[in-house]
């Protein structure tokens, strides 16, 4: 089956409408630069995954194998309902004299919001508080490996000040570089963290004065737009809520001291074996459930999103999650 992502769907989406609105929730969203969709049949997905290798063995000449196999297990993940209607009032049709069309104004907000929303959950959701919704990394690595979580400092220790000393800073990379090699035997794609955690990674590298080394480089998305690099994959700031302000990945988690002042990043592999992947019962698009009619109760008329997604993971070795990392806008050298 097909596997795209949004970025590559949309290099050669030839309707311009749908061009459009991928294209916008990219800007907001670049995680769908990354994550592959799937096709989906049904509202349940199911897979296999590993749980205890089969056995191997040696032998001597004349000698046979002892017959073994692997421990698997069922997974199952669900898909739900992601988008919303775009009410507007139908006079806004007869409008021209203004800079922007007030249509186009709302589509573009909705989409913005759907983007916000999705990266929020993406980090966030858990369906044991958000039933409705994706499973995002947080509640999964939960229940990955213990090799899966790894902390910048010792798990009763204050967070990491990348900044307090040059082994410090080199304590920095050396965890990024464990969660690297941790994540899909470092075949990751991604990178996820806060603003602060972005630009901390220039602040410590000027720091050591260090030019790159083969880990630090940058790369760009489907926009144009530069972003930095660790070990090949792009860092995305995940940035906040839909209210602009509220960071979904804040720098007051607790730290291993049980002070609120520390944060997480998470290095992700987007595949269907190990890694993480999308699946999609149907396309992203705006559509008018009226075909241009006005609603019954108002004099308004009606666009409709409606994305039935899904996240499906059938590994235990696609997600590393850092914690324990000092807040970098608290660091001896603050970002």
């Amino acid at each position: 089956m097909a596997q795209l992502t949004l970025a590559e769907v949309a290099k050669v989406e030839r309707d311009p409408v749908r061009s459009y609105v991928i294209k916008n929730v990219i800007r907001y969203a670049p995680a769908f630069n990354v994550i592959p969709f799937k096709p989906a049949s049904s509202l349940r997905v199911a897979g296999i995954r590993w749980r205890n290798l089969p056995g191997v063995d040696w032998r001597a000449l004349g000698e046979g194998y002892t017959a073994s196999h692997g421990a698997v297990e069922l997974v199952e993940e669900s898909m739900y309902g992601f988008g919303g209607d775009i009410n507007y009032d139908r006079v806004y049709e007869y409008i021209k004299n203004v800079h922007t069309d007030p249509i186009k104004l709302q589509t573009d907000m909705k989409l913005a919001s759907m983007a916000y929303t999705f990266n929020e959950y993406l980090i966030n959701g858990d369906p044991a508080v958000y039933p409705k919704a994706i499973m995002g990394l947080k509640a999964r690595v939960t229940n990955s490996p213990a090799r899966q979580k790894v902390g910048f400092a010792g798990a009763a220790a204050t967070g990491l000040d990348a900044t307090a000393s040059a082994a410090a800073g080199q304590a920095f990379f050396q965890t990024l570089r464990k969660m690297s090699k941790r994540t899909n035997n470092g075949d990751h794609d991604a990178w996820f963290a806060n603003e602060d955690f972005g630009l901390g990674i220039g602040v410590v590298a000027t720091y050591l004065h260090q030019s790159g080394g083969g880990f630090l480089s940058t790369s760009k998305d489907v926009l144009g737009r530069e972003f930095p690099a660790l070990y090949g994959s792009p860092v995305y700031d995940i940035g906040t809520k839909k209210d602009q302000t509220t960071e979904i990945i804040t720098d007051t988690e607790v730290a291993g001291d049980a002070g609120a002042d520390s944060t997480s990043v998470y290095c992700v592999a987007f595949n269907d074996e190990q890694g993480l992947m999308g699946a999609q019962l149907n396309d992203l698009k705006v559509y008018d459930p009226l075909n241009g009619g006005e609603q019954e109760s108002a004099p308004s008329k009606l666009k409709r999103i409606d994305w039935w997604i899904g996240l499906v993971a059938f590994g235990s070795y696609g997600i590393t999650w850092g914690w324990n990392l000092h807040a970098p806008d608290a660091w001896t050298v603050p970002v």
